[in-house]
This record gives structure tokens, C-alpha cells and sequence, in this order.
């Protein structure tokens, strides 16, 4: 039984974050959609028609009903959260197409990229990890450790063309643009995992470094050891727990880098759909698109809080909050 309750006083906190994270993404989208100067459905239409648009008012009242517009913004509020919490995110303004379906049906082609690109990135990481700390010599361990600056300065949208012009247009092995060709995906996932491996790199390699200098990994070398054991068996777990945070973080930001590499690539996906929403203003999508992304980051950090708990036990011991604590202070600061 006390075990139970320790569990469930280690998860409690974790899921109400989860609730909070969501309740707070939706509030501030629906104030940032509400107080937008000009009214959203009359815009969503004049971009819709080309340009101006003239709706009976009694028309207009029922568009607004049909896309949950109507009444005041305090009955806006709860009526769109009551949706939102049975499943329904609305009405496209654009397309006259239920938001949840359209989600649904662009969302595996971003997430199949987002996770190429984050296998692509770990493996980035830690094979530029394992070769600085086998590097014989100082100076050819710093260049290695000067790498993850150049990865996340290049922008992604001019690594995606060189890509292109190399191999695609140049080698003709991967197809340039589209979702349904074979390897369409290879090319957007390393675009976008080249800056997430980069910064992968830069926070594994810190950890891995200053654990090489404890002295159980000493003793191991002592013994005689082979590098790649004491890398496997010594270093990978200590380096675990910092990886894993910045792990988490980087779901957001595979989230936003979509938009642009979709876009680059000519791919459907959720990052080109809200390039489009915006430009359509169409609010329904918008406002869908980003509540999805809250509950996707907001889940991943709760499994990366849930994770934490079982490679340390120390942080149910404390909540997970002092060992989390104290581990953030012991990461160096990534160069984002």
C-alpha cells in the first residue's frame, strides 16, 4: 500500500502539469484568436473568396454557429472547451472539413519524419560521442566537440536545398518533394535531425566527458578495459538522464521545424497544413493544430518524468523535482 501511494504521489503531480499545460495552451490561442483586431470569420472568408465578401447578417449568424463562433467571447470559451474535451476540434472554415479528420489524415506523414529524424539524430549523437572519446589526441577530440555550433546555425530550409541539389537532382537516388514516393522521407528527416542532433551531441558529449573522469571509469581503465565496453557499461547511463531532458524539449522543436521542412519539400503534413491555416486564417485549424502539439509535448515530458523515476530512483524518493533540479544545473547550456 505505501508503495501505491508513492507511485501515485510521484505521478499526481506530473499529470496535473499535463491538464495545466494543455488548459493554459488553449486559453492563450483562444484569447490571442478572440482579441485579434478585424473579425476571424469575415477574414477566414474574404481570404477564402480572393478578397472582399459581403454575408446576409442572418447568413453570418449561422456560419458562426456552424464553426462555434457565435455568442460572446465568455460563451466562446466554454463552448469550444466543452468540444475539446468530448474530442471535437471544430470545423475548418476553409475546407468545410472536420479538424480532427484533417489532423488525422496529415498527421502520420509528420510524425513518420519526426521520428526518423530523432532515430537519425540519437545515432548522430552518440557516434560523435563515442569517437571523441576514443580520439587519441586533444585537439581531434575538440573539433569533434565543436561540431553541434555549425549544426544549429545552418538553417534548415538551406540544408533541405542542398540536399535537394545533391541528391536529388544531382545523384537522382531520393525524390525531391511529395509523401508517397519510396524514400520520400529521407531527405526531411535528416534535414530536420542534423540541428537536433547537434544539440544531442552537444549535451550527450558534456555528460559522457565528465563522467569519463569518476573514478570507477579510472579504475575499469586500469583493469585494461576496452574503450567501447567502458563507453557502454560506465558512461551511457550516466549520460542518460540530461539526454533524456533535452530529448524531451526537442519534441517541440521537431514540432515547429515541420512547418519549414514540409514546406522546403513540397510534403503534406502538419507543419505545411498550418502554414496554410495561417495564411487562410482559418482559426478552427489553427487553434486544433496547436492543441495538438501542447498535448503531444505535454505527454512526452510527462513519459520523459515517468522515465526519470525509473533510471533514478532517487527522483521518487524526492518527487523528481530536487534530482531534476540538480541534474538541469549540471548540464551545460545548449547553444540553441
Amino acid at each position: 500500500m505505501n508503495a501505491t501511494l508513492r507511485v501515485l504521489r510521484y505521478i499526481a503531480p506530473k499529470l496535473a502539469q499535463f491538464v495545466f499545460v494543455v488548459l493554459a495552451t488553449y486559453t492563450v490561442v483562444f484569447l490571442l484568436i478572440t482579441f485579434l483586431p478585424g473579425d476571424p470569420l469575415l477574414a477566414a472568408l474574404a481570404s477564402k473568396s480572393g478578397g472582399d465578401t459581403i454575408v446576409d447578417p442572418e447568413a453570418l449568424e449561422r456560419l458562426r454557429q456552424q464553426y462555434g463562433l457565435a455568442g460572446t467571447p465568455w460563451e466562446q470559451y466554454w463552448h469550444r472547451l466543452g468540444m475539446l474535451v468530448q474530442g471535437d476540434l471544430g470545423i475548418s472554415i476553409a475546407t468545410g472539413q472536420p479538424v480532427a479528420t484533417m489532423i488525422a489524415r496529415t498527421l502520420p506523414n509528420s510524425v513518420e519524419i519526426a521520428v526518423i529524424a530523432l532515430v537519425i539524430a540519437i545515432v548522430i549523437a552518440v557516434l560523435f560521442t563515442f569517437l571523441a572519446f576514443i580520439a587519441p589526441v586533444r585537439w581531434l577530440r575538440n573539433l569533434l566537440l565543436q561540431i553541434p555550433p555549425f549544426g544549429v546555425a545552418i538553417p534548415a530550409f538551406l540544408t533541405g536545398l542542398l540536399l535537394i541539389s545533391f541528391f536529388s537532382f544531382t545523384l537522382g537516388w531520393l525524390p525531391s518533394s511529395g509523401s508517397r514516393q519510396p524514400g520520400s522521407a529521407i531527405l526531411p528527416a535528416v534535414t530536420l535531425a542534423l540541428p537536433v542532433g547537434a544539440i544531442l551531441f552537444q549535451v550527450f558529449s558534456a555528460a559522457v566527458l565528465e563522467a569519463q573522469a569518476s573514478q570507477h571509469v579510472f579504475t575499469a581503465v586500469a583493469k585494461g578495459v576496452p574503450p567501447w565496453r567502458i563507453f557502454t557499461a560506465h558512461l551511457l547511463r550516466n549520460a542518460l538522464l540530461p539526454t533524456i531532458t533535452v530529448l524531451g524539449l526537442t519534441i517541440g522543436y521537431l514540432a515547429a521545424g515541420t512547418a519549414v521542412v514540409e514546406t522546403v519539400f513540397s510534403r503534406d503534413g502538419i507543419g505545411r497544413m498550418t502554414v496554410n491555416a495561417v495564411l487562410a486564417r482559418d482559426i478552427n485549424v489553427i487553434q486544433g493544430i496547436v492543441l495538438m502539439i501542447a498535448a503531444v509535448y505535454a505527454t512526452v515530458n510527462l513519459v520523459v518524468d515517468l522515465a526519470y523515476g525509473v533510471i533514478d530512483p532517487r527522483t521518487r524518493r524526492s518527487g523528481g523535482r530536487a534530482a531534476r533540479a540538480a541534474q538541469a544545473a549540471e548540464t551545460p547550456e545548449v547553444n540553441a
